[in-house]
């Protein structure tokens, strides 16, 4: 690459007619500026050129890294949101295996108290025809103790007009 300062100290060969030599030094150091000034601003910007593309791929890294916690926030919400589901789903299997057991025990106590109230019924029963068994002998009783007394006032004013004593044979009772 040439340089400005090789621009400013070139020699040209003289010719007859040749170019005013004053003139080709002056254009020469003319341009050796400008191309200095250009040169310059290359390196300027070859550095900027540098920072910026090391700015682009630190954010080409972020945006990576951005894009793969994307990747990783999206994986976590969707496997959160399946075990959510499996758990919920457990937890239904759970309540209704506890509701099925607490229904048939439920129904058993219900069969337990059923047979209960059937022998209450049945021991109902049996008691009061004990006691209308037993109020029919009562009856029975009465009513001959009744006919007796009624057939013991009969001797008794018979044998108060026959002064006569006559003997009374009672009924035996029934047990």
């Amino acid at each position: 690459m040439i340089t400005p300062l090789e621009i400013q100290n070139q020699e040209f060969a003289s010719k007859m007619r040749g170019l005013d030599p004053q003139e080709v030094k002056h254009f020469l150091y003319l341009l050796s500026e400008e191309f200095a000034t250009l040169l310059e601003q290359n390196h300027e910007m070859s550095k900027e050129l540098s920072v910026l593309r090391a700015r682009v791929r630190d954010m080409e890294d972020r945006d990576k890294i951005l894009k793969d916690t994307l990747i990783s926030a999206q994986q976590i919400k969707r496997e959160i949101h399946e075990n959510a589901i499996k758990e919920a789903e457990l937890t239904v299997r759970e309540g209704q295996l506890k509701a099925e057991g607490l229904f048939e025990h439920a129904k058993k106590e219900v069969d337990k108290v059923a047979r209960q109230v059937q022998e209450i019924r049945r021991v109902r029963n049996d008691m009061l025809a004990e006691v209308e068994m037993m109020v029919a002998r009562f009856t029975h009783f009465v009513e001959a103790e009744r006919h007796m007394a009624h057939e013991s006032d009969k001797l008794r004013s018979f044998s108060n007009e026959s002064s006569r004593p006559v003997p009374v044979e009672r009924p035996r009772k029934e047990a």
